[in-house]
């Protein structure tokens, strides 16, 4: 459940100056929207998922339903908004700097009440796996909540500070979040304190994985029932990632040959990347430089931010979740008690793509999602996932836009996918 929208991408060699006319290289028109390009990227490795959300009653939504339908996508669930415009983002994609700039327009609220009347039930009826962008939160917290009454399981993805997606990360078993995410959320100057953070402050979470860009993913991984977690080595999680696991996957990378895992729809070869993992649990602890009081303001700072460029300014408690009760304060508080987390640790690396070859980031991070509820649904390992995420996430990055380039599943390796 999320967001769903149009994308009007232009391609520019270089971003404008202030006051400044350009003329654009390529311009397109594309479905866009978080949640439906994750499902897209789903559907086409074989998964029949459905969309639950909210649309304008125009013309641009009847495109948004025809282009979901084309890759098999069920509607059946998303609401129209009569004489409400469609939601659509203005996309500029710098070829020479490598950025792409977003302008969005929101459409119609997806009201609370309207998620009644039996749909609920419907949108679960056979549901393995509920996944949510972090949009609409008060709507998506009604069927996260439905969702772990029936004991399905809920994913949700934090791409940026949102208001009540602390609510809503607190259903969650899965998590995937965005590079910047972990260090906006909590305050924490070091990255790998602010992820060590981020999944102290989710303690039902079983996982949580945070793309990195150029430098890959990290997984968290709580052990389960069993696992000899009171006997785990105590280390900070940065001495874990740059002192043990990255180097073991320069070595495999140095060890391993160039095969070809993916080809583009552009017949771009990609090879497949590495995974590294702690020989089982570790208990993580946070750097000695860390100062949670720092942490905090710096949290408080990003939310007011992230309220500014929302337009939504003077309401920056509601992005930080510093007013939900398990805020950063609270967490800072519990975290002088008991801190760190214990967990196995994994991380990924990138996709073998040519730096030449990348034409566009603009939905890596929902391909990335998308491979990830492919392989929750077909039971493949975590380590397996990760390594078929960024596949995917690579592939995209071939065209323009956050659609075309997701791969058909006959273009990926029996292999990569599980099978």
């Amino acid at each position: 459940m999320g967001s769903c929208g149009v994308d009007y991408l232009a391609s520019v060699a270089a971003y404008p100056r202030p006051d400044e006319k350009l003329r654009t290289e390529k311009l397109e028109t594309q479905g866009g929207g978080n949640c439906a390009n994750a499902l897209t990227a789903a559907a086409r490795l074989g998964l029949s998922p459905a969309l639950v959300t909210k649309i304008g009653g125009d013309g641009l939504g009847d495109g948004i339903l025809t282009e979901l339908h084309a890759d098999g996508i069920d509607t059946q669930h998303v609401l129209r908004a009569p004489g409400h415009p469609s939601p659509f983002t203005y996309i500029i994609v710098d070829r020479q700097g490598g950025t792409r700039t977003c302008i969005h327009t929101p459409g119609a609220p997806l009201d609370p009440e309207e998620m009644g009347g039996g749909l609920l039930a419907s949108a679960l009826q056979g549901a393995a796996l509920v996944y949510f962008d972090g949009r609409l939160t008060e709507a998506a917290l009604l069927l996260a909540r439905e969702a772990r009454a029936r004991g399905i399981p809920v994913l949700v993805e934090a791409e940026r500070l949102r208001p009540g997606l602390e609510a809503l990360l607190a259903e969650a078993d899965f998590v995937v979040t965005s590079a910047h995410f972990p260090q906006d959320w909590t305050g924490e100057a070091h990255l790998a304190d602010a992820v060590l953070a981020t999944a102290e402050r989710l303690p039902r979470a079983a996982w949580v994985i945070t793309t990195l860009g150029t430098g890959g993913a990290v997984l968290l991984e709580r052990p389960g029932a069993g696992d000899a977690a009171a006997s785990a080595p105590e280390r900070t999680l940065a001495e874990v990632l740059e002192g043990e696991l990255r180097p073991a996957l320069a070595a495999a990378a140095a060890a391993a040959g160039a095969g070809t895992v993916c080809v583009a729809r552009t017949g771009q070869a990609i090879g497949g990347g590495h995974v590294a993992s702690t020989s089982g649990p570790v208990r993580l602890r946070y750097s000695s430089s860390r100062d949670p009081a720092q942490a905090a303001a710096q949290a408080h700072a990003a939310g007011e931010r992230a309220a500014a460029l929302n337009a939504d300014s003077g309401r920056g408690a509601s992005y930080s979740g510093a007013g939900a009760g398990t805020g950063v304060a609270a967490t800072a508080t519990a975290a002088a008690v008991a801190p760190g987390v214990t967990a196995q640790v994994t991380l990924a690396s990138i996709a073998q793509l040519p730096k030449e070859a990348v034409v566009d980031t603009t939905g890596a991070g929902d391909a990335f999602i998308g491979s990830v509820l492919y392989g929750i649904c077909t039971g493949m390992r975590l380590p397996d996932i990760m390594r078929l995420a960024a596949v995917v996430a690579a592939a995209k990055c071939t065209q323009l836009g956050a659609r075309p380039g997701l791969p058909a599943r006959s273009q990926l390796t029996c292999e990569l996918l599980g099978c």
